[in-house]
């Protein structure tokens, strides 16, 4: 809402999307996500990586690893920092592996997936 009538206006947060699919078919809200870009970029970035990239593709190849982790989202975790996963269960366990080598702890990640083994206090 506050980046649609005035940018400035945002709280000072960050909010930083690794956005990861099988293909460029699968993709969905592109120009969303590059509008959304494109109007605060001092509070919004993402990097899209995909396991099968066309010819010629520039961005990530292949899963999300440790260092998409620390160069595209946040690093070194702070008290407050919240990294929200949705995805499959196989890469949610991945994920919460690497987070957890990375330092963050259980209350810094979320799954929209619901399961007991991903939780935040929110």
């Amino acid at each position: 809402h506050y980046a649609r009538h005035d940018p400035r206006r945002l709280p000072p947060r960050q909010l930083n999307l690794i956005y990861a699919a099988e293909g460029v078919e699968d993709l969905a809200y592109m120009k969303i996500l590059e509008h959304a870009r494109d109007v605060i970029p001092n509070h919004f970035r993402f990097y899209v990586k995909l396991n099968q990239p066309p010819l010629g593709w520039t961005e990530g190849v292949g899963f999300v690893e440790r260092q998409d982790v620390v160069k595209h989202l946040i690093y070194p975790p702070q008290q407050g920092d919240l990294v929200v996963m949705c995805g499959p269960p196989v890469f949610e366990a991945a994920m919460q592996k690497t987070l957890a080598r990375l330092g963050f702890g259980k209350e810094q990640y979320y799954s929209f997936a619901g399961s007991d083994r991903v939780s935040a206090h929110l």
